[in-house]
């Protein structure tokens, strides 16, 4: 059983981790938002992660 994966599906995915990561990049100011900061930071290195490996192994074959 092969692993494929469409180009499209991880550039999507890869869009959303940048997207998350930066939206927790814009809210590290905020003082009461300090949870939800710090989740759409791991949600976002987790995404971008997945997209880049997702791409590579697309692009590999």
């Amino acid at each position: 059983m092969t692993f494929e994966v469409n180009i499209f599906t991880s550039i999507i995915v890869l869009i959303v981790g940048l997207y998350d990561l930066a939206c927790a990049w814009n809210r590290r100011r905020q003082p009461n938002n300090k949870k939800g900061v710090k989740a759409y930071a791991v949600l976002g290195t987790i995404f971008t992660i997945a997209g880049i490996i997702l791409l590579i192994s697309c692009l590999r074959g």
